[in-house]
């Protein structure tokens, strides 16, 4: 059966074995699904996206039989995964709550107690992070999902969807990178099929935080197009689309940039003259073929 792999893994199939399937997970992720967290060693906000490896003693195992008989959150619900739950005893926070918790059972008693874990926000105060913000994502790594089934914008905070107006609709034309808060990086051809002097810029938007094309919803930040800046020596007349790249300049209605969230933050860009030698593992984001 095909495997669910979170966080980059990779699912392989032994087909000598009747097709069984796993996850490869990639360094610092572990578990069925590599949904968990080896590295985590805090929780962000209140820890509901916690995917670490912290319990207490008397942590409850979340597949354990007392709590599916009583109803309680446990490792057989069907968002058992999504919610951090599984054959396990880390703490989690599935309900909402103020931090990551885990059940104790005392007699027939079975409670709720809070985990001592930091919490991220606290250890930055001591300890402050240093350096650019580009190509940070947020801490709900446990949302990425490779393996072309859908990812929540915050594991590619710098995707861009850009739309183009037609007959007062506004449709998805193509993707792009934040590079700088006021740029995004885009492929020429998007824009070839028209001359430089009949480019209308005021028929194309820019969204960046957005999961969803056909949804929309308040991380999304929405801009204008202030100027296309297309290779001087693109071409797609030989098929290969030589030299395919294009700059869009950005702007709202009352001349902003991107504002940097959890759901927006800048791609950092290569060091100039950069070679990649063959076989040299990769990552593409892109919004893809999606039912809308």
């Amino acid at each position: 059966t095909e495997c669910s792999c979170l966080n980059g893994g990779t699912c392989i199939t032994y087909y000598l074995f009747s097709g069984i399937s796993r996850c490869i997970c990639p360094e610092g992720y572990t578990g069925i699904h590599c949904e968990l967290d080896t590295d985590s060693t805090c929780y962000s906000q209140n820890g509901e996206d916690y995917r670490g490896m912290a319990t207490e003693d008397e942590c409850l195992p979340w597949n354990s039989p007392s709590l599916f008989r009583r109803g309680l959150y446990n490792a057989y619900l069907e968002n058992a995964l999504q919610l951090g739950l599984g054959k396990h005893s880390y703490c989690r926070n599935p309900n909402g709550r103020n931090q990551p918790w885990c059940y104790t059972k005392k007699g027939r008693a079975i409670k709720e107690i809070s985990c001592n874990i930091k919490k991220c926000e606290h250890l930055n105060k001591i300890c402050p992070l240093t350096g650019p913000s580009c190509g940070q994502r947020s801490m709900s790594k446990n949302f990425k999902i490779v393996g072309g089934r859908q990812a929540e914008i915050e594991s590619q905070p710098w995707i861009a969807g850009i739309f183009q107006t037609i007959r007062g609709t506004d449709r998805f034309l193509c993707g792009g990178s934040l590079i700088d808060p006021c740029w995004v990086l885009t492929a020429a051809h998007c824009f070839h099929t028209l001359s430089r002097r009949q480019l209308n810029k005021s028929v194309y938007k820019v969204y960046l935080g957005k999961s969803i094309l056909n949804v929309t919803d308040d991380k999304e930040q929405v801009f204008m197009v202030d100027d296309i800046i297309s290779h001087p020596d693109f071409t797609d007349y030989t098929g290969g689309n030589e030299n395919d790249i294009a700059l869009i300049r950005i702007r709202t209605a009352s001349g902003q940039c991107a504002v940097e969230s959890k759901y927006v933050r800048t791609v950092c860009l290569p060091e100039r003259n950069l070679y990649l030698q063959d076989n040299t593992p990769c990552e593409i984001a892109g919004y893809g073929k999606q039912d809308f």
